[in-house]
């Protein structure tokens, strides 16, 4: 998912992309002729990410529509229930 200027890296074309635990989160960050100059993974970003979105319509505005993320966070709520345990 494209990423909001609140979570762009560099001034770069930023993608913060669910990870095997869709809570946690790949970034990539893509140069001006679309190569790859960095990523990295973060525990938590991409459920923070989605939360950010559900919270900031001038953001949601950019990136996704609402209905796209409430389902996103409520799938990753399942997920990491199961996960837990805490059915």
């Amino acid at each position: 998912m494209e990423a909001c200027k609140h979570y762009k890296k560099f001034g770069m074309r930023t993608e913060i992309v669910p990870s095997e635990n869709p809570w946690n989160a790949w970034i990539y960050v893509y140069d001006e002729h679309g190569n790859l100059y960095y990523s990295s993974f973060e525990t938590g970003l991409y459920w923070e990410y989605l939360e950010h979105l559900y919270n900031s319509p001038e953001c949601l505005k950019e990136v996704a529509e609402k209905e796209v993320i409430e389902e996103e966070l409520s799938r990753i709520e399942r997920e990491w229930k199961e996960k837990v345990r805490l059915k």
